[in-house]
């Protein structure tokens, strides 16, 4: 059980990570071509997995 809580916490670590990298790009890629817009689509859901780990943190 402590090795899932400890994975748990790492997943949610990448995750934050992740998300702070994904709102740089979203901001860059938002504004332009369809596919950016996408992309950007993409990174918010990226983002909002961040925030629902935390509590796992």
């Amino acid at each position: 059980m402590g090795e899932a809580v400890v994975q748990i916490r790492e997943v949610a670590d990448q995750l934050q990570t992740l998300a702070v990298q994904a709102d740089m790009l979203s901001v860059k890629y938002k504004l332009e071509s369809s596919r950016g817009q996408e992309l950007a689509s993409l990174l918010r859901k990226i983002i909002v997995l961040s925030i629902r780990a935390k509590p796992y943190m």
